[in-house]
């Protein structure tokens, strides 16, 4: 044993020494305790701020956002009418003069006629195709089971 705990009185508790330790140990853990209580209440003070701080952000972003993309749709809304404008004071009446305006609308109209014609072969096909398909499925052979022959029964001589 060490020669130390000789030197300890038996009763600690009524050192003096032992109990100012006490009392000092006591106080920096109720220091330490208050300082990470104080901390977590910070933390969660700003943990709140930086989410409303967030979300103004996200919605001035949104917003910017909202006005570009209407910008840009009026944007392209006016470069689409330009467009359609030149055609109509440019290259129609040239088209008309030269006599390709009014066949151009044929071809139109006559694609459109080829294409129904066309869906109704597409499904015409495939309702042949699903009946091919039933009567395929179906199968023709029945099974037949056949029986045992019947043994004579034979009798031992005793």
């Amino acid at each position: 044993m060490l020669k130390t705990k000789k030197l300890l009185p038996r009763k600690l508790a009524a050192n003096p020494v032992v109990v100012t330790i006490q009392e000092a140990a006591a106080n920096v853990l109720s220091a330490n305790l208050n300082v990470l209580y104080v901390a977590r209440d910070q933390g969660k003070k700003v943990w709140v701020a930086l989410g409303a701080t967030a979300g103004n952000l996200a919605a001035q972003n949104i917003r910017l956002l909202k006005n570009t993309v209407a910008a840009a749709n009026d944007k392209s809304i006016a470069a689409w009418d330009a467009v359609e404008q030149a055609l109509d004071q440019r290259v129609m009446p040239v088209l008309g003069k030269v006599g390709l305006a009014a066949p151009a609308q044929y071809g139109v109209d006559l694609f459109g006629k080829g294409l129904h014609r066309v869906s109704a072969q597409v499904i015409e096909f495939t309702r042949e195709r699903k009946v091919a398909k039933r009567v395929v499925s179906k199968p023709a052979v029945k099974k037949v089971v056949a029986k045992r022959p019947v043994r004579p029964a034979t009798r031992l001589a005793a």
